[in-house]
């Protein structure tokens, strides 16, 4: 199991957040359903050293094979017969420790400008 730096949230800040020395990553927890071990659908941000923001939504596999069941019963999403997100990306189990892993790779590997989308004006 990984072991995460956490940040302390400051009052009215919305972000869990875990600093390493290539990025920070600020995920923004549902307080009423989400814990760090448990999350398994997240919005995160992604802030690298040169200025850069990247935005991803990450899911587990199970979370996505659930949202699928889902909107087939309620006849969302063409009955659940596809997934999509453009920011998508999927890691194997839930918790902050995996999510943190996969965006470590995607920054090591600069695939985050790929899989992300950028939120700040380039220019």
């Amino acid at each position: 199991m990984l072991s995460l730096m956490i940040d302390a949230i400051g009052a009215g800040d919305p972000y869990t957040t875990i600093t390493e020395s290539t990025f920070v990553a600020r995920f923004l927890l549902d307080p009423h359903t989400d814990t760090v071990e448990s999350t398994a659908n997240v919005d995160a941000f992604v802030d690298l050293s040169d200025g850069a923001t990247w935005a991803l939504t990450i899911f587990t596999v199970d979370e996505v094979a659930r949202l699928l069941a889902r909107w087939k019963e309620t006849g969302e999403v063409a009955n659940g017969s596809y997934f999509w997100a453009a920011d998508q990306l999927i890691v194997p189990e839930p918790g902050l420790a995996a999510m943190t892993a996969a965006i470590r790779e995607l920054v090591r590997s600069g695939d985050i400008t790929t899989v992300g989308i950028r939120c700040d004006d380039p220019d």
